[in-house]
């Protein structure tokens, strides 16, 4: 059986003459230790893995980059401790520059292609060889086009009975877009601009970023536009409305039944006690009677604009002949 307090006795008298040291010093003699491993590991030659940081080099005011390469590369080297340190953990660490000689032809760069641009760059340390097969980016030139502004209309969501009034007003009307020919050359020739606010019961009068609406890679001038329009609510409202003969004679031989007809329909709220029936025209052409039973059915020819959803008890009237 293990006697414990023989083990006890044992450690206690191992760590005695430590209790009694001066530890700054035992502390002093480790660090002294490490540093002069660590700078003897330093002289020594490695081979390693790093990744290294790249960058792409060309006419950033003609052309535009829509696919970077990736930011660093992953490269196998071989150097000095010293010089490895340096060239990959410091952070002043020059990028290698990839300079494509046709940017918008060339698409990539193969480990063959790099290779050189890396051995070129990096002359404190060998380059054993690229650890990637292909890096990818895609550079267009810049093109420009002025296009017209509008609001999409299917975007502007409007709560129950309520409708716009008014023109839909948008300012300024057009905007000139900058950017990769390939995206500029997708936009079509009236840019829409749509409304994310759902239930509208009140005027609209908002500013809106062209932003949200293109990628952000393309430039607009002006970015912000004005958007405006007015909403009011419709309600249920009807009356008599009188009905204008058309090509009946004059002497009264043939009439009509009913001069009038009931309709209903949805008036803006702020004209439901302005309502003139004079600014409704409905006719009854003779020439459209139904053969059958002497019926004309009405037609609409003009309606105010402060009037929706119009609709008529009967759409017909009785044509009479007077013996």
């Amino acid at each position: 059986m293990i006697d414990v307090g023989k083990i006890s006795i044992a450690i206690s008298g191992f760590l005695a003459p430590l209790k009694k040291a001066n530890w700054k010093v035992i502390m002093l003699c480790f660090s002294t230790a490490a540093t002069f491993w660590f700078f003897n590991a330093l002289n020594k030659v490695y081979t390693t893995l790093v990744d290294y940081p790249v960058e792409l080099v060309f006419d950033k005011d003609s052309l535009v980059a829509l696919k970077d390469p990736p930011e660093e590369i992953p490269i196998n080297v071989t150097g000095g401790g010293w010089q490895l340190l340096k060239s990959t953990i410091s952070a002043n660490t020059e990028p290698v520059l990839i300079r494509p000689e046709n940017p918008v032809q060339t698409q990539f760069f193969t480990a063959t292609n790099l290779l050189p641009i890396f051995s070129s760059q990096l002359k404190d340390i060998n380059i054993n060889y690229i650890a990637i097969d292909t890096i990818y980016f895609n550079i267009e030139p810049f093109a420009e086009r002025k296009l017209c502004i509008k609001l999409d209309s299917t975007s502007v969501h409007l709560k129950e009975n309520f409708h716009i009034t008014s023109g839909l007003f948008v300012e300024p009307d057009s905007a000139n877009f900058h950017g990769p020919r390939s995206l500029i050359d997708q936009l079509p020739e009236v840019f829409l601009v749509s409304l994310s606010d759902k239930n509208l019961n009140g005027n609209y009068d908002e500013e809106l970023s062209l932003d949200l609406f293109s990628p952000s890679l393309i430039k607009k001038d002006p970015e912000v536009i004005h958007v405006k329009f007015d909403i009011e609510e419709f309600v249920d409202q009807s009356t008599d409305l009188n009905i204008e003969m058309v090509n009946f004679p004059y002497d009264s031989s043939i009439y009509i039944l009913e001069n009038s007809l009931q309709a209903s329909f949805k008036v803006q709220k702020s004209f439901r006690n302005k309502l003139k029936p004079e600014d409704f025209l409905i006719i009854a052409d003779l020439n459209d009677m139904h053969a059958a039973d002497s019926t004309i059915t009405i037609e609409m020819m003009d309606i105010p604009n402060y009037v929706k959803d119009i609709n008529f008890k009967k759409n017909r009237v009785k044509v009479i002949y007077a013996n």
